[in-house]
């Protein structure tokens, strides 16, 4: 993609103006002379750089401080490089900025989960100022969709790659992946990183939970999660896409969630009875080594991205709550309840 700049001539025009409070004329002379509209946008809200004399993208920096660092860090890949970048030369704001960080510059690294893609530690990250940094992790996850070396054909488009337990039971059934489909995998991981445990790691992803899935089987766990999260997951995992919520109503319902957990609000409430409930869960039921679960794996539960060829699955559908039970539910069809006996479960398909 281009980025445009602002040539030398026009910025010796406009360098001494002051953006904020331009005159008519200057005003009329931005116009005149910066064409490209995104520029013009950059220039009247956030001035000029002292440094390149090009727009800033926002008012706290210029996207050049990262454009000159670029060469001294480099994360061993370079397209997680190029990916990095991108981001901090369109990021607008501190939330969508990425940094590769090196392993020295974390302490207290602690194992936290293993994925099929890899391994999860947690750790804190001390900055120059001395300022410990706590804030939401946000994982990438690649290969949930399709691997990473598979190009799309006209003859494979209707093919469904991806990691069973996260892939939307609309596109099992052969529809494309959509921003809907995403949000129902967010709802799998949300649940997984909620819990600890791997959604259906004590069962093999075969063919029978595909159908399982379509006919409204969710992931379950005994550990305690609070309710009013628990409701957003429900969401993100509706059969219907359409009843799923938007990327930007998902991002305003748990900034709010998180933005309560400051005060004394019902989801602090609900956090701290769940708290209480799983440590004796873990302290009795499971094995905890005080960082995380310990659980066995299904032989046949498969992570990683391959080609989910499932046929004549059913119609995709809800189970029923079991009101009794805010973290499981009654399906109204269980696997127990559903007679395979009578459906084509061959190896090819």
């Amino acid at each position: 993609m281009e980025e445009f700049m602002l040539s030398g001539d026009i910025i010796e025009q406009i360098k001494d103006f002051y953006h904020r409070e331009l005159t008519d004329e200057q005003s009329l002379l931005i116009d005149k002379l910066i064409l490209n509209e995104e520029l013009k946008k950059r220039y009247k809200m956030n001035g000029l750089c002292k440094d390149c004399k090009q727009p800033k993208i926002t008012g706290a920096w210029c996207q050049c401080k990262f454009q000159q660092n670029f060469k001294n860090w480099t994360s061993g890949n370079n397209e997680i490089d190029k990916l990095i970048q991108k981001a901090q030369l369109k990021a607008k704001n501190h939330k969508k900025i990425l940094e590769w960080i090196e392993y020295d510059r974390f302490e207290n690294v602690a194992y936290l989960a293993k994925g099929g893609f890899g391994t999860i530690y947690k750790a804190i990250w001390k900055i120059e100022l001395h300022t410990t940094i706590d804030s939401f992790n946000v994982t990438f996850c690649y290969g949930l969709c399709r691997p990473a070396n598979v190009k799309s054909s006209q003859d494979e488009y209707k093919k469904v790659y991806g990691v069973l337990p996260y892939v939307a039971p609309e596109v099992l059934r052969g529809k494309e992946y959509t921003q809907e489909s995403d949000i129902y995998g967010f709802g799998i991981i949300a649940y997984e990183v909620c819990t600890g445990l791997p959604p259906y790691h004590d069962i093999a992803h075969d063919k029978i939970l595909a159908i399982s899935i379509c006919k409204g089987l969710r992931p379950k766990s005994d550990y305690k999660i609070p309710q009013l999260i628990l409701d957003i997951i429900k969401q993100c995992w509706d059969a219907d896409p359409l009843k799923r919520p938007k990327a930007d109503k998902l991002y305003n319902l748990l900034y709010e969630l998180r933005n309560d957990l400051y005060g004394y609000s019902e989801v602090k409430k609900q956090v701290e009875e769940a708290d209480k409930i799983n440590e004796k869960f873990t302290s009795s039921s499971l094995p905890y080594n005080g960082i995380t679960l310990s659980y066995t794996t299904n032989p046949q539960a498969v992570y990683t991205s391959r080609l989910l060829n499932f046929k004549d699955l059913p119609e995709p559908k809800n189970a029923v709550d079991d009101k009794d039970d805010d973290n499981s539910f009654e399906y109204s069809e269980s696997i127990e309840a559903i007679d395979f006996t009578k459906l084509n479960l061959d190896k090819n398909s």
